[in-house]
């Protein structure tokens, strides 16, 4: 025998869901972030510079992570479809 539905259950998935997708970017980012900082600091420490590659890999980082980000949200638009 099938459990019956309560009212408003698809609303609580649509609000699981939604809260999920919204957690994932922004861990997507904070790790794309944090691995560009790791891997400027470490670049800059062996090669006695001073920051230069912590940008650069800072910004790296952030454009790593909105095109993650991007990839996440048109595969979720497309399984919608």
């Amino acid at each position: 025998m099938k459990s019956a539905m309560r009212p408003g259950s698809n609303e609580r998935i649509g609000i699981a869901r939604a809260l999920a997708v919204v957690t994932q970017i922004g861990v997507i980012m904070v790790v794309c972030v944090f691995a560009g900082v790791w891997i400027g600091n470490w670049i800059d420490s062996k090669l006695g510079t001073t920051g230069i590659f912590l940008i650069v890999c800072i910004l790296l980082g952030v454009a790593a992570g909105f095109m993650n980000v991007y990839r996440v949200l048109t595969k979720g638009l497309r399984k919608r479809k």
